[in-house]
């Protein structure tokens, strides 16, 4: 019996996007950005017996959110508010990096399985649909509203 390759093996090799059910899917989602970057978080739906997060990572740089700071942010979708506004800090930072999150009996857990996202431009925002690593793929285990809007 063979099984089909998930996600995860598929990313494996380096690939930045796969297709899968006629969609691009993606491990990260990374964007462009500098300081004083204003990125709003909007949590529009999660499934609600497994804790999922929305995970944002300033590459050299931080993220500012209510007067604290951090490399790394965690939304998770039982503890943070539905919606959030984070602000890029550093003149070193160029890159935003974006990806999904679940928790497994108390262990963060990411990019395993089939984990992944599928990103809709819409007009003022990108929606996220996140697929946590568990059993098969099912993009409505995250769902988000991102925009960035750059400083000036």
């Amino acid at each position: 019996m063979t099984t089909d390759p998930t996600l995860s093996d598929r990313f494996a090799d380096g690939a930045e996007t796969v297709v899968h059910g006629g969609r691009d899917v993606r491990p990260l989602l990374r964007l462009a950005v500098s300081e004083g970057t204003r990125v709003r978080v909007e949590r529009t739906g999660a499934r609600p017996d497994r804790r999922q997060a929305l995970k944002l990572a300033a590459v050299n740089g931080l993220l500012e959110a209510n007067e604290a700071t951090s490399e790394i942010v965690s939304l998770w979708s039982d503890t943070s508010p539905a919606e959030v506004e984070l602000i890029v800090l550093g003149a070193q930072t160029r890159r935003l990096e974006v990806w999904n999150a679940w928790d497994l009996g108390g262990l963060e857990t990411a990019w395993l399985g089939n984990a992944g996202m599928i990103v809709e431009p819409r007009e003022r925002y990108l929606a996220l649909h996140c697929s946590d690593g568990l059993g098969p793929p099912n993009f409505t285990d995250l769902q988000i509203h991102l925009s960035v809007a750059q400083p000036g």
